[in-house]
């Protein structure tokens, strides 16, 4: 995302020479005063005026940086790829303003960002870019840093204490574009000297409870997804969910702005999660063993995010005869939830995908109601481990819509576990092509072979 690299799209300079015709030679043209100056400037370059009657004169400059504003807007709402924005905005101070004044863009195009923090942008041809990696902040320059979640330009970052058994010691928000970066409190602490303050709540519709604590003395976590409910702006209420496994031991995290220490819930129902969403105010969560669907209500006081109900919804799917098992990707669509179903067996082995489903939740009736549904209107959905999300592809002309993308392999994948799910799949016939090939296979692993959940990103402008 730096605008002064090279790739795909990048500005050249115009060629210092030409060739000229066999057999004759020609002295290489010497680049213009004009042209010089304008490289060694920091401001934008100056184009040569043309020619008129009197082009025996000294050539009067006009500037780059005056070309009018709603020109400029037109120019970037047509430019889908946020990296190429970037640079644009990077030209100068004029054009920044003026692209941000004519009106509000639609969004660029989705960005995909790998566990160690390269970007690769999503075209809209369906292809995806070489990935680069974005710079980090001088604290987290080490290599056991790890992107888990994003919303719109922020991603989270966690870094793992050194040692197998001591969790995540760092948690923190980093603007993609700005580098400006948010520290949370730390995932594990082994002493708080703070009162903590505890809540145990019966699941209702279900068996067991929930043991919720805000500044508990000790506990180790280390983060699989984190989902943001607002862009962490000064004014607003950003309010943080977090899963974290570690050592077998699931647990629930919550934050808010504000608080010093996380609010950890644990109990019966914290058996491995498919998937985590913040929703209106409240935590949706999937098991990834049963076709349970927990709902946890969030309340504010005086220490921060508590939970106050906890309640177990029974989620009656489809069943797809061939197939071996299920996973669950939550979405937020339209305002709505979608649930997307991945059926997973048949024919092809265990991990063959068989079928996709995708259902909207009617959260008004209890229990909740899924329907299918055969049409995004348009829409696309991506999907990977730590953010799944809907874009509008309407927007651009050559984004084929009612497509889902995935690049997705659970949020608990074991050592040497096969690849990632990388297809995308059309809601119009049914039909499932290859996707991201662009990205090698070892770009999403670490050294030790494990795989390294990537994140979409999409930004706001």
């Amino acid at each position: 995302m730096d605008p002064g690299r090279g790739g795909p799209g990048r500005s050249r300079d115009p060629p210092l020479h030409v060739r000229t015709p066999r057999g004759r030679r020609r002295s290489p043209s010497r680049p213009s005063a004009a042209w010089v100056q304008a490289r060694r400037s920091t401001q934008c370059p100056t184009a040569p005026a043309p020619p008129g009657p009197g082009a025996g004169r000294e050539p009067q400059h006009g500037s780059w940086a005056d070309l009018p504003a709603d020109i400029l807007g037109l120019v970037v709402g047509r430019l889908p790829r946020a990296n190429d924005r970037v640079r644009l905005h990077a030209a100068c101070h004029a054009w920044r303003a003026a692209g941000r004044s004519h009106g509000r863009p639609p969004p660029p195009l989705p960005l995909l960002v790998l566990s160690d923090f390269a970007l690769s942008s999503f075209c809209a041809d369906g292809a995806m870019t070489r990935a680069r990696r974005l710079p980090l902040p001088s604290r987290e320059t080490a290599v056991d840093v790890r992107c888990v979640g994003s919303f719109q330009e922020w991603l989270v970052g966690v870094q793992l204490n050194k040692g197998r058994y001591f969790g995540d010691g760092r948690c923190f928000l980093m603007n993609a574009f700005s580098r400006e970066v948010i520290y949370l409190p730390p995932p594990s602490v082994s002493t708080h000297f703070i009162d903590a303050y505890s809540r145990s709540l019966p699941i209702a519709n279900g068996s067991g409870t929930v043991h919720c604590t805000v500044n508990g003395a000790q506990y180790v976590m280390s983060f699989c997804k984190v989902d943001l409910s607002y862009s962490p702006d000064p004014d607003s209420k950003c309010a943080v969910a977090a899963i974290s496994v570690h050592r077998s031991s699931a647990k629930l995290a919550l934050w808010r702005t504000g608080m010093t220490s996380w609010c950890v819930c644990q109990g019966g129902c914290m058996s491995k999660f498919s998937d985590i969403a913040l929703y209106q105010g409240k935590v949706y969560t999937f098991s990834k063993f049963t076709t349970n669907l927990f709902v946890f209500d969030i309340t504010e006081d005086d220490s921060g995010l508590m939970v106050s109900h906890v309640e177990r919804c029974v989620a009656k799917l489809p069943e797809v005869g061939e197939s071996y098992r299920q996973t669950w990707n939550i979405v937020e669509w339209h305002g709505k939830l979608l649930l997307v179903v991945t059926y997973i067996g048949g024919e092809g082995g265990w991990h063959n995908i068989c079928k996709i489903g995708v259902f909207e939740v009617d959260l008004s009736t209890n229990p909740f109601r899924f329907t299918e549904i055969n049409s995004l209107d348009g829409d696309c959905i991506f999907i990977s481990p730590c953010s799944s999300n809907s874009f509008r592809a309407c927007q651009y002309d050559r984004v084929e819509g009612d497509l889902i993308y995935f690049i997705d392999g659970g949020l608990y994948p074991a050592k040497n576990a096969p690849p990632f799910n990388r297809s995308v799949y059309s809601m119009r016939d049914g039909a499932m092509a290859p996707f991201a090939a662009e990205i090698p296979d070892y770009n999403l692993r670490a050294p030790d072979s494990s795989l390294m959940n990537p994140t979409w990103l999409f930004p706001s402008e």
